[in-house]
């Protein structure tokens, strides 16, 4: 059996998540002994022995829903957002030439990978309804890369989720480097799954009692306020946009 948080998994967090997952799995009475730390999340989340993963939403809504079971979805209190729901961050450099949303067209995105709805459809659909037109593209692998290559120059402005933008302003001393320009519309936020093997009821009572029972601290850290069920339909029904080899300019 295997468990693991791979969407904010920062060193930082490493005693939190353990912590939740011992009582997690105290609950359930059964699991692994401890976390896995997967470097590939598309054989992690398909794994028939997944008791507990998370997943972003567009890979859940663009392949993963019928090989899965979903359990419920963490609200992390986001500004402006619905319970159980996150949005995107776009950032550029703070002493950059960049002030206002019509100022980003024909510049370049850096963006981690095009299955990512914060990184990627979130952000390209939000700009789509704008008016707001990209130059070039620079897909960099991760949120906190986008992040480096808008700080080196790399590129004119990259798009994270606010959860992960959370997490940067509080540990990164690169923080004041970049400068928020904007948010995207809300979307559901990442599911937690498991696989068809186990009952995700219990599991997702699992979850709700073990957090009531973590520290206040742990449970600061984490940033999760509850767990709230979505429908599986409202993942699916978000717009996936366009591949980047449509979006941004071939020159």
């Amino acid at each position: 059996m295997i468990a693991g948080f791979p969407m904010y998994d920062r060193p930082e967090l490493r005693a939190a998540h353990a912590a939740f997952w011992d009582q997690i799995r105290s609950e359930l009475g059964y699991g692994p002994d401890e976390l896995s730390t997967p470097t590939d999340l598309p054989a992690f989340w398909r794994a028939p022995d997944l008791v507990l993963g998370q997943t972003c939403g567009l890979p859940f809504r663009s392949y993963l829903w019928p090989d899965v079971h979903y359990v419920c979805t963490p609200d992390y209190g986001l500004p402006e957002c619905p319970r159980g729901y996150y949005n995107s961050v776009i950032l550029v450099r703070s002493n950059g030439p960049l002030h206002e949303m019509s100022d980003l067209s024909g510049r370049t995105f850096a963006y981690n990978e095009a299955l990512s709805q914060s990184g990627w459809a979130g952000p390209i659909t939000y700009l789509n309804t704008q008016g707001i037109h990209l130059g070039a593209g620079h897909m960099t692998g991760a949120h906190l890369k986008s992040i480096a290559a808008v700080i080196e120059g790399t590129a004119d402005v990259c798009a994270i989720d606010a959860q992960t933008y959370r997490l940067f302003q509080r540990y990164d001393p690169r923080a004041d480097l970049v400068r928020e320009i904007g948010r995207t519309t809300p979307t559901p936020a990442l599911p937690m799954i498991c696989s068809p093997h186990y009952d995700p009821t219990p599991i997702a009572a699992a979850l709700r009692n073990g957090l009531n029972k973590l520290t206040s601290q742990h449970r600061q850290d984490l940033g999760i306020e509850r767990y709230v069920m979505l429908d599986v339909a409202t993942y699916r029904n978000v717009n996936t946009p366009f591949s980047p080899d449509e979006v941004f300019d071939k020159n």
